[in-house]
């Protein structure tokens, strides 16, 4: 990886829509996404969120950097009033193909996160997101601001999320030793090539190019109350919710860790915060 500061975030932020527009077009046929199942009635939400969030039927959610629209769509099941939004067009598309598909009522935007207020009307009573978001976003501070102007008085937002620290790892053994390889407190974009995509490493994916930003906790935190939102929570957990290290292994509950080191690392956190009335 490199450090890539010449670029604009401009730049940068299409060099990732590029990708993602392509992952978009990928990811719903592969097993990981497994839509049959969802189409059969089934949920891509796991009991952490369902669990923290609580009871959402009848109330309005949006959800940020929503991808395709699975748990956009599994939100709906649950009874809220749904609209999901992301920069990647091709997902947007995939995603209102999705819902159709599935008989869900749903609206889905495309917009740069950072436009929503001009891009939306209304306010809503949850404002959600989840794993592997923050990374591809470059500035935190006007991330939450538009969290805060985007929920009614007294709605909540929730957000369950990979923790930045295992992402400092090369790699990570049975034991829980580890090699460090990125700094917890890394400044600025980091341009870096991949091959295939998580969800199915031998796709022939053209664009191998993804800029990330690293964000500790405290940023998330720290941003999340200088816009006014008052923390109600951040919890932190020894598990994955993909296989982070060849070292992990999944659970009967779905879960990946490390065996012989469970709780020597967090490798998810979640945060729920309320707006003031």
């Amino acid at each position: 990886m490199s450090d890539d500061s010449i670029a604009s975030t401009d730049d940068l932020l299409r060099t990732n829509r590029n990708r993602w527009d392509e992952l978009a077009e990928h990811h719903p046929d592969t097993e990981f996404y497994d839509i049959e199942r969802f189409l059969d009635g089934g949920s891509t939400l796991r009991p952490l969120e369902l669990d923290e969030l609580g009871e959402i039927r009848g109330q309005s959610l949006l959800h940020l950097q929503c991808h395709f629209g699975l748990d956009t769509l599994s939100w709906a099941r649950e009874g809220a009033t749904v609209t999901g939004v992301d920069f990647s067009g091709t997902a947007i598309e995939m995603a209102r193909e999705l819902a159709d598909e599935a008989d869900l009522d749903a609206e889905f935007v495309r917009a740069n996160i950072y436009d929503l207020p001009d891009e939306l009307d209304g306010d809503f009573d949850v404002v959600f997101t989840s794993y592997g978001v923050l990374a591809w976003l470059p500035d935190l501070e006007s991330w939450a601001d538009v969290i805060e102007e985007t929920l009614v008085p007294g709605g909540t937002f929730y957000m369950a999320e990979i923790h930045p620290l295992g992402t400092t790892f090369a790699d990570l053994r049975p034991d829980g030793t580890a090699n460090i390889e990125h700094s917890y407190f890394e400044d600025g974009a980091t341009r870096y090539e991949v091959e295939g995509t998580y969800a199915d490493w031998d796709a022939d994916i053209e664009n191998t190019t993804a800029v990330e930003w690293q964000h500790g906790l405290g940023e998330v935190v720290t941003a999340l109350a200088s816009a006014g939102l008052k923390i109600e929570f951040v919890h932190e957990f020894p598990f994955s919710c993909y296989q982070q290290f060849p070292a992990m292994e999944q659970g009967e509950d779905g879960w990946w860790r490390v065996p012989d080191a469970e709780e020597h690392v967090p490798f998810t956190f979640s945060v729920k915060a309320k707006k003031a009335d």
